[in-house]
């Protein structure tokens, strides 16, 4: 805890972790100068995994501090922030979101006087308006139960409750909590999740508020968008088999899926006749028809109906990620010389 007057802000220790991000973390930089929150009151330092390009020279432009982790995860670049880290909170938001100017003081006013088992403050992050039209068919279909498992990130969630885990992008911790608990400094995806299932089982819990968003580039295209839900899939299940606990109870249900899905299409085709395909596609657009209602609503798009064939890759590749992360053997410790 700092020491402050009692009429003083309680300070806040800001890290943004990085890794080649110069095309964005200008603007992450950029919204965070610009907070309502006394700038005294504040500190931003950037913790960058061996950037290449331009990122250490806008951090300078911003004045926030730069550190290098080289082959740092994201993992272990949060856990050198946090060793930075002064003040009462830690707040942590990533280089490509960008924050409104009330994002601090918003996080400062929801977590101050909260009981002692919320360790923390989350909210949505959503497309930027500038973003690609894809991008911002990705952030409402996230906002679907269908889309998101309804996880905490999703604005659609609309009123102020305790929650389990949030995402870092957009959180603001209770600095003390520290004090026992890090993130595990071996992953670079699903990072969050895990320290947050930890936390929950120690019996901590996050208030998650839908009116403290922040703006994040989503996926801007179809092979992006395949190619992180794939990645979801394989850390998920890397992090619940060193567990050997269900962390999300929905996670292996895109596996289960293709399983399911491709034994009752064998056996369409050892019996001759279509069975089980017609049950299976009418389930699917079902709700495939459900969540692209969902997104046009907030949307107002034709695009909307692309849902379908965006929720068939999503739950594909994740499926396949996650089955991955399940057979894939664990890496074998180098002995040292």
């Amino acid at each position: 805890m700092s020491d402050q007057s009692p009429d003083e802000d309680p300070f806040v220790t800001v890290v943004v972790v990085t890794y080649n991000s110069a095309a964005t973390v200008g603007e992450t930089l950029s919204s965070l100068a610009g907070q309502t929150y006394p700038a005294d009151r504040y500190a931003v330092h950037v913790v960058d995994g061996g950037s290449t390009d331009d990122t250490e020279a806008l951090a300078a432009e911003y004045g926030a501090g730069f550190h290098v982790v080289a082959g740092g995860t994201i993992g272990a670049c949060r856990n050198y922030g946090i060793d930075l880290a002064e003040g009462d909170y830690v707040a942590f938001t990533d280089s490509d979101c960008a924050v409104p100017a009330t994002w601090l003081r918003s996080h400062v006013d929801r977590i101050a006087g909260t009981e002692d088992h919320v360790v923390g403050v989350g909210g949505p992050n959503r497309p930027f308006p500038s973003d690609p039209p894809f991008a911002k068919l990705v952030g409402s279909l996230q906002g679907t139960v269908f889309g998101s498992g309804g996880s905490p990130q999703s604005h659609a969630i609309d009123r102020v409750r305790e929650v389990r885990s949030v995402a870092c992008c957009n959180v603001c911790y209770d600095a003390s909590v520290f004090e026992e608990h890090r993130f595990d400094g071996e992953i670079n995806v699903g990072e969050d999740a895990e320290f947050h299932f930890r936390l929950s089982e120690a019996g901590y819990r996050f208030l998650f508020d839908p009116a403290i968003a922040v703006s994040h580039h989503l996926s801007a295209t179809f092979a992006d968008y395949c190619k992180k839900s794939r990645s979801y899939g394989y850390a998920m299940a890397r992090i619940q088999r060193r567990h050997g606990k269900v962390i999300r109870w929905y996670s292996a249900l895109p596996s289960l899926a293709l399983l399911g899905g491709s034994l009752a299409g064998l056996d369409d085709l050892r019996r001759g006749r279509l069975r089980n395909a017609p049950l299976l596609a009418l389930s699917f657009l079902l709700v495939s028809g459900y969540a692209t209602r969902q997104v046009y609503r907030d949307r107002r798009s034709g695009l909307a109906l692309l849902v379908p064939v965006m929720l068939a890759a999503q739950y594909t590749y994740y499926g396949i990620g996650f089955a991955e992360g399940l057979t894939t053997p664990e890496p074998v410790p180098q002995e040292l010389p």
